[in-house]
């Protein structure tokens, strides 16, 4: 009866060290996402509302080597195919962020995708097809 009163107990307490390693795991894979808010969130963001499905990006915008885009959550929970917007011949590059800015009306305005400007596109029209009917949308760049 002994025997098996110990080992139970041990079965319970390697429980409780696999709960603790999970939990740990879990915990550090938040402090990851935590720091890249926090770096993001240390930069000074210079955005511009888009206003129609195919919107002019400003030339002092183009001038950078990259742009965001950022969307409300309408069209996140729309499940609108962010893959869809295009810079002129350059697709959308999608990243997986909790980062956002506060936008218009107090709708907070979350992080989707960015837009690599090195190698410069063919045209300075941002695309994003059919958006109007489901939220609003930003484009910017993190000043220095």
């Amino acid at each position: 009866m002994r025997n098996k009163t110990i080992f139970c107990k041990t079965i319970f307490q390697s429980c409780l060290v696999m709960l603790l390693l999970l939990g740990s795991l879990f915990s550090l894979a938040g402090c990851t996402d935590d720091e890249e808010k926090a770096k993001l969130a240390s930069y000074h963001w210079e955005t511009v509302a888009v206003s129609r499905e195919e919107f002019r990006v400003p030339e002092n915008y183009m001038n950078k080597d990259e742009l965001y885009l950022f969307v409300s959550r309408d069209i996140l929970d729309s499940h609108y195919d962010l893959s869809k917007v295009t810079l002129g011949n350059k697709h959308i590059k999608l990243v997986n962020s909790s980062f956002n800015l506060p936008g218009p009306g107090l709708k907070a305005l979350f992080l989707v995708g960015k837009f690599d400007l090195k190698d410069k596109p063919g045209s300075a029209v941002l695309k994003v097809p059919g958006f109007r009917k489901k939220g609003n949308v930003t484009i910017g760049y993190k000043k220095k």
